[in-house]
């Protein structure tokens, strides 16, 4: 086999030197969106729940959900929606509570209505009712093409299926909303019938009102409910939502200091055993009124000196209560709203809620649980947090654990990278780089394009074996892989090339069949019905320049005699196709069939014309603005059709459906009218094909092979 077909025959790298600039655009409010409707929209990264240390739980990622549904169905749901913060940038999903994964809008629920409509941004899943059955509404922010390149910008609501597609788009093509229509295909929140959460090892336990769950040994699961019953009244006054002005009582010793925070209600004094006692709320009914039980607990003090000559007075001109001595003067200032007698060192007094108090070794970043649900196979919990997503604010956030008592929090999914082995720079490149631009926005994860143009035989069995979801690998790869029997010597790395899993065709490029300006009028070439009847009438006189055997050079020019039945010689020259001199300055041939980037300065500066191109009638192709004929057009070359196949493979090891949702995104990537007009500017054609499609080309390009070899050799 020639040297220039090793390792690389199969790789077809074209080279021509193009690049993409990618912009990244400030996130805007929605407010700039609808000014705006053109700007582009943040990447919303796609995640999954994933466990985390059970040491230090990061618990401003555990708890950063807001659930859009009702806490009083949680023990029926099997689906649960989850809202992260806003401030997190992450997606919106919902969680399947009996399978354990997250489902996002899939790609192609990106655009309907023929593309008319776009989802820019997924904005929240909330509860509705349609016809007394419960499914999440997806609120997403849209985009309207409109006539005349007009765009308007809008909300909505739809319902998504178990896949992510719409069951209830969010509007329908003339932009009327569908917030009452029920589609039995959507996701329901509730289990059916009578369905209850799977049993589990893990029990829900309670110290005073504070609950907390032990796993089938006994121990306490993080966050541990509090031994003291004033931290946990502290906890329990907290997750009432304290609003300002609250009033609670504690106690203070004769020199002003806080020896019992203000969170409790009503307290008796101090007794001569220097003791109290505590009173707090018990039983896991949050609601609080005369029912609710209660847990008291006697508290010892330390020895305190003083305080018997203090009385409590209230300060006409502030209407507070403070402490005077027997001269009148204020020892302890007036800041109470209530004061009772020093008795025993101490005395009970009432003022605003501690809010600056901590309970010693209190960390703010810890969640103050208000509530356990089973829900399907999981646990959800709801909390009172204080963190980063909450903007430092206290807000109440959900979080889930797994049956065996890890805490879980979203973890994004990792670079998605695009391996070319070719040099950056050149139409691999291009085209791998305009992925990387688009695919974002639709999968929810970053896209890299990663160069290796010395490639080794160990690089590709690697990515073929162990690439996963994580590596693809993207090139214009001669079909079908590994090769057809008495043409194509594989290189040693056709083994790992047959194990790739098909994704999609990105784009395909059409050769072309050129002439010698000078030829051409000499003979009176001007067209196909020119060159056949010339060839016809003077069998094997006229010369087609191609590449090496096994290039796609040789393909069209079989197809050509098959079709036409006339005879042209071929005369082989080394490499991908014959450099354009050929022609213009050696004259070895009359004719070439070449890539478009192999003939188009040429073609610009006269010395070529091109004759017709190798592409689908359906899509010819042009260079500044002159359209060509295709070959195939012609009654006598019906069905001609040659391209150089752009195309996405992933490993052995991946997941199909993840393959299908990246060739779903592709095909929405290349059905936006703007990616269409820049390969129609490169002369190439968008793909977006299903996996299955891109095998039946494969077979299609075998039998074509197959045909050429069987012509006799000219």
């Amino acid at each position: 086999m020639k040297a220039l077909l090793r390792l690389r025959a199969w790789l077809g790298l074209l080279a021509c030197s193009l690049g993409v600039v990618s912009t990244q655009a400030a996130p805007p409010a929605y407010q700039d969106l609808y000014a705006h409707p053109e700007r582009a929209m943040p990447m919303q990264p796609h995640w999954q729940l994933q466990p985390v240390a059970s040491s230090a739980p990061p618990w401003a990622e555990i708890f950063m959900f807001q659930i859009g549904a009702d806490p009083r169905h949680m023990d029926r749901l099997h689906w649960l929606s989850l809202n992260p913060d806003p401030n997190t940038g992450l997606a919106p999903a919902l969680f399947d509570a009996l399978e354990g994964h997250t489902l996002f809008l899939a790609p192609s629920a990106r655009s309907f209505c023929d593309g008319r409509w776009q989802v820019v941004r997924v904005d929240s899943h909330n509860n509705s009712s349609v016809n007394n059955v419960l499914q999440p509404a997806t609120k997403v922010w849209l985009v309207q093409h409109k006539p005349h390149g007009r765009r308007e910008a809008t909300t909505a609501y739809g319902r998504l299926d178990a896949q992510g597609h719409w069951a209830v788009p969010p509007v329908r093509c003339d932009g009327s909303t569908t917030g009452q229509v029920f589609s039995p295909d959507a996701v329901a929140y509730l289990m059916p019938g009578d369905a209850r959460p799977l049993a589990s090892d893990l029990k829900l336990d309670l110290v005073y009102a504070q609950p907390g769950l032990r796993d089938a040994r006994g121990r306490w699961l993080a966050p541990v409910p509090p031994s003291d019953i004033t931290t946990a009244q502290w906890m329990d006054y907290k997750k009432q939502i304290v609003t300002p002005g609250s009033l609670g009582s504690g106690v203070i010793d004769p020199q002003g200091r806080m020896v019992i925070p203000f969170t409790f209600g009503d307290l008796p004094d101090a007794t001569a055993q220097r003791r109290i006692q505590l009173c707090s709320n018990a039983g896991l009914r949050l609601q609080r009124d005369a029912s609710t039980p209660r847990v008291c607990r006697w508290q010892r003090l330390q020895r305190s000196q003083g305080g018997e000559g203090l009385r409590p007075v209230k300060d006409a001109a502030t209407g507070r209560w403070g402490y005077q001595n027997a001269r009148g003067q204020w020892v302890i200032a007036p800041q109470f709203h209530a004061a009772r007698r020093f008795r025993h060192g101490y005395a009970v007094v009432t003022a605003l809620f501690a809010e600056d108090w901590r309970p010693p070794g209190w960390q703010d970043e810890w969640p103050m649980i208000r509530q356990y649900w089973r829900m399907g196979r999981y646990w959800v919990a709801q909390a009172l947090v204080r963190n980063p997503s909450t903007a430092g604010q206290w807000a109440i956030r959900y979080g889930l654990m797994n049956d065996a008592g890890q805490w879980l929090a979203p973890q994004a999914q990792l670079p998605l990278q695009i391996t070319v082995p070719s040099p950056a720079g050149g139409r691999n490149a291009y085209f791998a780089q305009i992925l990387a631009t688009q695919l974002p926005a639709l999968l929810g994860r970053q896209v890299e394009v990663k160069h290796l143009p010395d490639a080794s035989v160990a690089d590709y069995e690697r990515l073929a074996a162990d690439g996963g979801n994580r590596r693809l690998l993207f090139t214009a790869m001669t079909l079908p892989r590994g090769g057809i029997p008495g043409l194509h010597q594989g290189p040693p790395i056709d083994t790992a090339l047959r194990s790739l899993l098909p994704v999609t065709v990105v784009a395909s490029q059409p050769w072309v069949l050129a002439i010698d300006s000078t030829q051409a009028d000499a003979l009176g070439i001007g067209n196909t019905d020119n060159l056949l009847a010339y060839a016809r009438a003077h069998p094997g006189a006229l010369r087609v320049g191609t590449g090496d055997d096994g290039w796609v050079g040789q393909l069209a020019w079989a197809e050509l005699l098959a079709r036409s039945g006339v005879d042209l010689r071929r005369v082989v020259f080394p490499g991908r196709y014959p450099d354009s001199d050929v022609l213009t300055q050696a004259h070895a041939v009359e004719l070439v069939l070449a890539p478009v980037n192999g003939v188009a300065s040429a073609v610009r500066g006269g010395q070529l014309r091109v004759l017709g191109s190798t592409a689908d009638p359906g899509h010819p192709q042009s260079l500044d603005g002159v359209v060509w004929p295709t070959l195939g057009a012609h009654a006598s070359l019906a069905g001609l059709a040659v391209y150089d196949h752009f195309i996405l493979w992933a490993a052995a090891n991946s997941d199909a459906a993840a393959n299908r949702t990246l060739q779903q995104a592709i095909a929405q990537v290349l059905a936006k009218p703007e990616l269409q007009q820049q390969l129609q500017n490169m002369q190439a054609v968008g793909g977006g094909g299903s996996p299955e499609s891109l095998l039946a080309l494969e077979a299609q390009m075998r039998e074509a092979w197959l045909r050429a070899l069987a012509l006799p050799a000219r």
